[in-house]
């Protein structure tokens, strides 16, 4: 089994370390990653201008590349470009959780999502939020829920999103089949400094806290937060499929 590993924290990020290590345990590895950090990029790619795509081996025993690019474009053209043969593709272990309405924004939710249109198994693996991150749990659960995962029979209907509380292993609780869990609402001090041309915004500044939807263990937020590990399935469908009726109601009525 041949798989890509990749991320939105860049080439260099320790969690990246951890989830190559345990995914050696399944196959070869190739890890195609972004040069720089890449929070929140999403499902962007790269539009008009050649992107650069340096080769370098992540350690002694694994083939990499640097994307300078987007977490996305790191998997469309590894895909497509770079290596051949794909099985598997994973992405993370990213430094804080990955749910709810900020999935559309995860850049390592976006990178697993470019395996959908080639028809390869893919997951994201996100770490829940703290001041500081412990991999090495999640890393286990990672591993352990890929070897399911890649052989299920509906592997490439959907991306499958994880998300592990930032606890010690022995602390998790369970697993938990989640959904849509709620809002974050964002916190920042976005009072400008001004040098006579530019405006700057400190976006570092920010802090959130969650308002739950869902106040159960099928709400993603929830379960995370009460110590499980949640599994949820994504795909690239931004349409409401339940109101196009409604809408088409509407419009045929004006």
């Amino acid at each position: 089994m041949r798989i890509l590993v990749t991320n939105d924290d860049g080439f260099y990020a320790e969690g990246l370390k951890y989830l190559v290590n345990e995914m050696k345990k399944l196959g070869e590895v190739i890890v195609i990653a972004p040069a720089e950090h890449q929070s929140g990029a999403g499902h962007s790619i790269t539009f008009n201008k050649i992107v650069k795509v340096e080769k370098e081996m992540y350690d002694e025993e694994t083939e990499g590349y640097k994307i300078y690019g987007t977490p996305k474009d790191c998997v469309e053209l590894g895909l497509s470009a770079i290596v051949k043969d794909i099985d598997f593709v994973i992405s993370g272990i990213n430094e804080g959780g990955n749910l709810a309405s900020d999935i559309p924004s995860s850049g390592t939710c976006g990178a697993a999502c470019g395996a959908l249109p080639f028809k390869v198994p893919a997951m994201a693996v996100s770490l829940g939020w703290a001041d500081s991150f412990e991999y090495s749990a999640a890393a286990k659960v990672a591993y352990e829920v890929a070897k399911w995962f890649i052989k299920q029979p509906f592997n490439k209907e959907f991306v499958l999103n994880v998300n592990v509380p930032n606890i010690p292993g022995e602390q998790i609780k369970g697993y938990t089949v989640a959904g849509f869990g709620g809002y974050p609402q964002y916190h920042q001090d976005l009072t400008p400094t001004f040098d006579g041309k530019y405006y700057y915004y400190n976006t570092r500044s920010t802090s959130f806290t969650f308002h739950y939807t869902n106040h159960s263990l099928s709400g993603d937020l929830y379960a995370l937060d009460n110590g499980y590990v949640t599994l949820t399935p994504i795909n690239l469908n931004m349409v409401k499929e339940t109101d196009l009726p409604l809408l088409e109601k509407a419009w045929n009525e004006k």
